[in-house]
């Protein structure tokens, strides 16, 4: 997917957002938002949203001098998601079916994402997408397609932000359960909110999978820019889940045997997604759920 001209305001608005997180100082936020908006005119049309914001959270940063302005917004969202874990974990078991249940989760759960949406109320949005039907419904053919992986076949899981990476524990875990061998690779430095490695680990999530660094600082996964070692998963995993808006827009034309889970955030996002090989006519980018097997999946 491409970046759009839509985008500029966008980052425009993350750009102001970030740097007030980034400093208490007027004068240094003033001086943060000059210099990154200053970037804005440079964007490559021909690359994601995703890979063009690196320039941009680096440069927040570095003006800045706070090389991780959301960590406590990462904390909060990691904290509040793990309360709610007891009662959603019940709520999973007593699902007719589990695994839908818990996906479901976790695509609920992508609406915590500082990136593209600052007011979202998750513990409302969770305790509702169980009744929520999935506005792209692959379920069956994901069910399918997991059936096909053989015992200790290979999952890679693409995690997106934390708070969110509760939700996808539940699912790994799952996963984990039915003997298949899985990888979740996290963002190797700090970016808007996106889970790192650490927060994998601190939150337990190394006990039922392998936790690997994607190598990259991008709200997404740029694949020719990761890690020969997540590169190396991809070519060979059996099935990738990629979770979240930020994956699926630098991975919507790499070809692979990838599942898309998300909740569409943004209108170019939507029209990307209603466009040929995708057709989800009916989306908005207001924070609709979607599973959504890969166009380019030639299996």
């Amino acid at each position: 997917m491409q970046t759009s001209p839509e985008c500029t305001p966008c980052l425009l608005r993350q750009i102001r957002y970030a740097a007030r997180l980034a400093t208490d100082d007027p004068e240094l936020e003033k001086k943060v938002i000059a210099q990154a908006s200053a970037l804005l005119p440079s964007l490559d049309p021909e690359i994601s949203p995703p890979e063009n914001a690196i320039a941009i959270y680096g440069m927040i940063s570095r003006v800045s001098g706070n090389c991780d302005p959301f960590a406590a917004l990462k904390r909060a969202s990691n904290e509040s998601a793990t309360a709610l874990r007891p009662e959603l974990e019940q709520r999973i078991v007593a699902a007719a079916d589990p695994l839908l249940a818990a996906i479901r989760l976790a695509v609920a759960g992508n609406i915590i994402d500082y990136g593209s949406h600052h007011d979202f109320d998750i513990e409302t949005t969770v305790n509702n997408c169980l009744d929520r039907e999935l506005v792209r419904d692959h379920y069956q053919k994901f069910r399918h397609d997991l059936s096909r992986v053989p015992e200790g076949g290979t999952i890679l899981y693409l995690g997106d932000n934390c708070g969110e990476l509760v939700f996808d524990g539940m699912v790994i875990k799952m996963l984990a359960d039915m003997g298949k061998r899985v990888v979740l690779a996290l963002k190797e430095k700090a970016i808007i909110n996106d889970a790192l490695v650490t927060d994998g680990r601190e939150l337990g999530l190394d006990e039922h999978c392998i936790i690997i660094s994607n190598g990259t600082a991008c709200p997404g996964t740029p694949l020719k820019n990761c890690s020969a070692e997540l590169q190396h998963f991809f070519r060979t995993a059996d099935l990738i889940i990629s979770k979240g808006q930020g994956n699926f827009e630098t991975l919507s034309d790499t070809p692979g045997p990838v599942y898309f889970l998300l909740t569409v955030k943004c209108p170019v996002v939507a029209r990307h997604l209603a466009g040929p090989g995708f057709d989800c006519p009916q989306l908005t980018g207001k924070g609709e759920p979607v599973l959504l097997r890969h166009r380019r999946w030639q299996g």
